[in-house]
């Protein structure tokens, strides 16, 4: 072989040498005569076969192929309660597709089932079994003690009579078992007297209710490889411990001895074998099915995109080994690559990323003819269209620059003439010109494009994760523990016309991006799965790369299979999980603990008062771990009488102790004494590491004050391309680190802006800086310098994506301890309501995918810690949104001659109706917390300022837990004087909101959009669109005439077209809709409307009809949003002319009917955001209005006085800030919107 080797590398290469070692087949079979051979692949039909049934089919299949004889499908059906038809259609399908064939049946055990009665019935004729009615935990307790039952020596008779009883499946027969006669206490339990026979009344698929008791697969499988003629019973290693029992039962009944050979169990890392954990993925909608791309299974490995020659070649070289191991994935993705490769027909697609690119030069659309594959003619031949208007991916734009010659994939070079980009710096589009004649080798960027025509084809790319996170688990493990939380990762996008013409099943490769394998060609979009290539490294265009976890370097993977070896080992060192050991060695340690039990208890016979028991009781215990702190005085230990044990002598030594003892204890003490040795060496070690980095490395000295203007430092957002080679100063937090070995990447974050640094071992950086980087806790503040390198790829993980920063020096500045309140990322994941998370669930059963699994924090731990929770990307947006909000209401003020003024907080009475105030002790007397600003607005008018706003706190003692009141807030007030009608102050209020919505939507897109990750919320739609106006006849205001008015809705003109409705016009719309919503039950009320009732008797009160003059209910409110919404188009309206018994008492009356008001509120999204009206100038209307309403008016004397010295007609309004924020941003509780929420259970923080 080596000869040959050698000889081929010289001549033809590496690939040869691949070649020869993958047709060198490592399946052999030993006492193997060519054209007798018979195997079997015996499946169990109560599942899908996964990759460890592949294997076993394609060995026993591939090994009667070798040998030029037979294989054997044979369905095992002895347990009745598992089997199930469907599977063994499935199983057989499963088996067809792998290309595996069988020259006999499928046979069934069941088919044998009367043969096996006679052979159990001669068993126990010949004493080679007896019946055992023991119960089953008792029966488990004397195989695990070696023991016999006392069936064991039944009579003849008495077991033949038992017999009977179990095949009538009687009241007795059904407490009864068939075992084989093998042992008692043999050290292999395997053959501790195993159970052959039992009784089972479900119907067998097969055989239905003709038996009553059924063999067990021990008894089952070596009776039926004897009959069918089978000569190698090929098993996988964990049947080791029972071909003793195998060869055993083909003896007691005299039967033909196949021969028994061993193979390897297939493990796979990030994956499970066992039916039970994989149907438990199906049970709980993790997966889409058995099928499913993630899933084990051969269905799953083939719909995913695994050639079946994949799997014959990654089972011919694993053929015969014994070794047991867990086997990488990479290993069958290498090999299914050389397979792809030379057939897969290549494609061009951009994803949904993609950025708009103009080929200037270029005026109509053609086409040319294209290999599907340049290597290879007969694949086929592909239209490919050349437009001005095209694509180019978007993470490759990153990488360009202007003036730069690139190369187009199948094209040409071209020149990026200009890059346009957005305010985040975001490229929005690219302007190229062709340079055909250019020299595609020294072109560094070679891009995939796609020309922009009505033809493309929309795709959907899918791309998989593994299933669980760890390597390896054992039957210990529990699942929900290691389930890895996403691993399904999407990207749209669109795809060249030629892909109409791939099929699903068909494996294409699209061009930069990999082999892919088409799972459906619906019309509206064709999907796609991606086919694993075996590279650890994401392709930089993929979806996994762009929303999946950092890919495992080769030295993670390396670490990590070393971690998990050592697992196993100290498993197997512990006693945990003993290493398998053959019968013969069983049985000598079994003689030995014998011998040494007699030794033991003569000892201790001899002994006097026990106390030499006692003693080597002792010495066989481990030694008590030693403890950090300083250890308390020992108490005397006490014998098994409760008599304190022997006391030691003079010399230390325990009284009566033995010399083996005496030993032991000699050795254990040595042993600490060596690891505290150890411990101090490592401890000096590391003071020595610490002490070669602490000029470059360590914790900054506390800042006081002592410099000022030293250091320059640069902010996280700052770090661009532009900056690339300099060193740069910057501090940040410490968001995630990782080191290993040489390597080390931690990312620094000023919310929310992050970046990626890198540390690497050099000359000049020892491995001791690594250590130190690899120490710090996440949340910890570092000053970093370092020098800023463009990498090759962006880095999607951080905002700075074009560079990243090599790190020089490093130092603490505020050290976070490794255990914080909560995690930020489970902060940062949505949010959902149980309701929400079924629907989500019911949802994806119907879709037949897994539900996303949810972390998240609750409110409370939030809120107490509200420093922590602000670090999150939406809590960071929220309140740079909320100061947005109150900016653009003071600067669209202040341009329209608005003046701020600032009233008082404490006032000396309780001011306003209608709501609870705090009262404050102030010097022997009682002073009030303000409830609003509202009189101190009025009398700044009387004072002719004209117009004022004010932006402060208010307060407000409703013992209201609702997600919308809080007892302080911040308002924004304003009050204005007006010539002729309060709908001046609606014209102002219009403009105002429409300057707010505006200046958020444009200014403040990021922002947004960091929101809208983590609580998702539809844009605020806040004028009436221009179609809607003119089909349903709504007034324009300021254009009469314009068209006929056919309805009740106004606008003030076509530029602001903010909804203006009255009140009674609101009723109307409530009422019209309320026989519909009664006609409903109590859940589809809720489930539709979210109106929740406590019964008939509270709906119907909840859904009677709105008199004239009722106020609004919140579930009214709401109602009204959804019905505006329907009906206009809008989640902003105004409505006015309120009832008069539901108004404060200085709102002025209607003059044409005074019981209604000149008064307004404005809602967002169904709920209200504003109250206000025109207020009562005239002195003697105002006492006038308040006696009517039975207020007392002399606390508030000076209020009214300031109207009678001559008073501006006036009104205004106020709006609270938080909730603004709130219903723009859709956060369904106003808390998010706070920073420190003030409610009647919250004081702290």
């Amino acid at each position: 072989f080596f000869a040959v080797a050698i000889l081929g590398f010289r001549r033809f290469g590496v690939s040869i040498i691949r070649s020869y070692c993958t047709n060198m087949s490592n399946l052999k079979l030993k006492n193997a005569k060519e054209g007798e051979v018979v195997t079997r692949f015996p499946p169990e039909a109560s599942g899908f076969i996964h990759i460890g049934h592949t294997k076993a089919a394609l060995v026993n299949f591939l090994l009667a192929q070798q040998y030029k004889g037979k294989m054997i499908l044979r369905f095992d059906d002895t347990n009745c309660d598992k089997e199930k038809h469907e599977y063994e259609e499935a199983i057989i399908s499963d088996l067809k597709t792998l290309g595996v064939s069988w020259d006999v049946g499928p046979t069934y055990t069941s088919d044998y089932f009367p043969q096996m009665l006679e052979m159990a019935e001669q068993m126990i004729r010949n004493d080679k079994a007896y019946c055992d009615n023991t119960p089953k935990e008792e029966m488990q307790k004397h195989r695990f003690d070696g023991t016999p039952t006392v069936n064991r020596d039944n009579s003849l008779e008495k077991n033949l009579a038992m017999w009977e009883e179990m095949k009538n499946a009687t009241e007795e027969g059904l407490k009864t078992c068939l075992r084989a006669k093998l042992s008692v206490d043999n050290p292999n339990k395997a053959l501790r007297d195993p159970v052959i026979y039992r009784c089972n009344l479900t119907p067998h698929p097969r055989q239905g209710t003709k038996y009553k008791v059924y063999p067990t697969y021990d008894l089952a499988c070596p009776i039926v490889d004897a009959i069918e003629g089978v000569t190698h019973a090929l098993r996988t290693s964990e049947y080791n411990d029972r071909n003793d029992q195998y060869k055993w039962m083909i003896k007691a009944i005299g039967l033909r001895m196949p021969s028994l050979d061993d193979f390897s169990r297939l493990n796979m890392e990030y994956t499970v074998m066992s039916k039970r954990k994989l149907t438990q993925f199906v049970a709980v909608g993790k997966v889409w099915g058995w099928d499913d791309p993630r899933m084990p299974t051969a269905r799953g490995l083939i719909r995913r995109g695994v050639h079946v020659h994949a799997l014959w070649e990654f089972v011919k070289v694993q053929g015969m080994s014994k070794v047991v191991n867990t086997m990488e994935w990479e290993k069958i993705w290498n090999i299914n690559k050389k397979i792809l490769d030379p057939i897969a027909p290549r494609y061009t697609c951009v994803d949904q990323f993609r950025i708009p690119t103009v080929m200037e030069g270029l005026n109509e659309v053609t086409q040319e003819e294209r290999e599907l594959h340049k290597k290879n003619a007969s694949v086929g031949k592909k239209t490919v269209q050349f437009s001005p208007k095209m694509f180019l991916e978007e993470q490759d734009v990153l990488l360009l620059s202007e003036g730069e010659e690139v190369t187009l994939l199948d094209w040409g070079n071209a020149f990026v003439k200009t890059i346009e980009k957005d305010a985040a710096g975001k490229p929005t589009k690219v302007t190229m010109t062709l340079n055909l004649g250019g020299d595609v080798k020294k072109t560094k960027q070679k891009l995939s494009w796609l020309a922009d025509t009505e033809s493309n084809v929309a795709i959907k790319l899918y791309e998989f994760d593994h299933l669980i996170t760890e390597r390896m688990i054992d039957k210990q493990t529990d699942l929900d523990s290691v389930v890895r939380e996403v691993t399904e990762y999407t990207l749209s996008g669109v795809g060249e016309e030629a892909l109409k013409a791939v099929k699903k099943g068909d494996i294409i490769q699209f061009q930069r991006r990999g082999f892919f394998i088409c799972d459906s060609v619906d019309p509206d979009v064709m999907t796609f799965f991606y086919i694993p290539d075996g590279h650890l490294k994401y392709n930089h265009l993929s979806a996994m790369a762009r929303w999946g976890p950092p890919p495992p370097t080769l030295e993670d993977r390396m670490n990590r299979a070393k971690a998990a070896d050592d697992k196993q080992q100290q498993k197997g060192a512990t006693g945990d999980e003993p290493p398998k050991k053959s019968n013969k060695q069983l049985k000598k340690e079994a003689e030995a603990a014998k011998k040494a039990a007699a030794a033991a208890a003569a000892a201790a016979a001899e002994a006097p008062g026990g106390a030499a028991a006692t003693a080597a009781a002792a010495a066989t215990e481990p030694a008590a771990p030693a403890k950090e702190a300083e250890p308390k005085q020992a108490e005397p230990a006490k014998a098994e009488g409760g008599e304190a044990a022997t006391p030691k002598a003079e010399g230390g030594e325990p009284k009566g102790e033995s010399k083996a003892a005496a030993k032991k204890r000699e050795k254990e003490e040595a042993k600490k004494k060596a690891a505290a040795e150890r411990d101090a060496a490592a401890a000096a070690k590391a003071a020595e590491a610490l002490a070669k980095i602490k000029d470059r490395f360590g914790d900054l000295p506390l800042v006081q004050s002592t410099t000022y203007g030293t250091k320059k430092y640069v902010r996280v957002q700052e770090l661009t391309p532009a900056l690339a080679g300099q060193e740069v100063l910057l501090r940040a937090r410490v968001h995630t680190v990782r080191a290993k070995g040489k390597l080390g990447f931690c990312t620094l974050r000023s919310t929310p802006y992050s970046v990626q640094c890198v540390i690497s071992e050099t000359d000049t950086m020892p491995k001791e800086a690594i250590k130190w980087v690899g120490s710090l806790s996440c949340e910890s503040i570092v000053d970093c310098r370092g020098t800023i390198v463009v990498p090759e790829k962006p880095i999607n993980s951080v905002t700075q994506s074009e560079v990243e920063l090599h790190i020089e020096s490093m130092f603490l500045v505020s050290a976070a301890p490794l255990q914080l309140p909560f995690q930020l990322e489970d902060a940062g994941r949505r949010e959902m309501s149980p309701e929400e998370i079924k629907a989500m669930e019911e949802q994806a059963a119907a879709e037949g995918k897994a539900p996303a699994l949810t972390i998240t924090v609750s409110q409370e731990p939030r809120l107490n810690c509200r420093w922590l929770d602000m670090r999150t990307k939406a809590n960071h947006a929220i309140f740079q949104l909320q100061h947005r909000v109150s900016r653009y209401f003071r600067e669209y003020l202040e341009g329209n001659e608005f003046v701020e003024i600032h009233s008082p907080k404490m006032i000396g009475t309780a001011s306003e109706g209608g709501a609870n105030v705090f009262k404050l002790g102030y010097f022997g007397k009682s002073a009030y917390l303000a409830q609003s600003p509202q009189l101190y607005k009025q009398m700044a008018l009387m004072g002719d300022l004209q117009r004022v706003f004010e932006i402060a706190p208010v307060f407000r003692a409703e013992n209201s837990q609702t997600h919308r009141h809080m007892t302080e807030f911040v308002g924004l007030d304003l009050e204005m004087t007006i010539n002729e009608h309060y709908y001046e102050i609606l014209d102002v209020a219009e403009e105002l909101f429409a300057h707010i919505f505006t200046q958020l939507n444009a200014q403040c897109r990021p922002f947004l959009e960091m929101v809208r990750e983590q609580h998702p919320f539809e844009d605020l739609v806040f004028q009436v669109p221009t179609e809607t106006i003119k089909a349903l006849g709504m007034e324009v205001l300021e254009e009469p005439g314009r068209h006929p008015i056919k309805d009740e809705g106004k606008v003030r003109n076509m530029a602001v077209r903010s909804l203006r409705l009255d009140f009674p016009t609101g009723v109307k719309m409530i009422n019209a809709k309320l026989p519909e919503l009664r006609a409903l039950s109590r859940e589809e009320l809720f489930k539709q409307h979210n109106m929740k009732t406590k019964d008939e008797d509270d709906k119907a009160k909840q859904l009677a009809d709105m008199g004239v003059l009722d106020d609004l209910s919140t579930s009214y409110e709401k109602l009204l949003g959804r019905l505006v919404k329907e009906k206009y188009g809008v989640d902003f309206f105004i409505l006015d002319r309120y009832p008069s018994p539901v108004r404060p008492f200085y709102t002025m009356p209607c003059a044409d009917d005074g019981s209604y008001t000149n008064s307004y509120d404005m809602f967002i999204r169904g709920e209200e955001i504003s109250s206000g009206a025109q207020r009562i100038h005239k002195a003697e209307l105002l006492l006038e209005r308040a006696k009517s309403l039975e207020v007392d008016l002399t606390p508030i004397s000076d209020y009214v006085d300031s109207f009678k010295l001559g008073a501006w007609p006036h009104g205004g309004f106020g709006v609270g800030l938080e909730r603004v924020v709130m219903l723009f941003l859709g956060l369904h509780n106003i808390r998010k919107a706070s920073m420190f929420p003030r409610d009647p259970v919250r004081l702290t923080p």
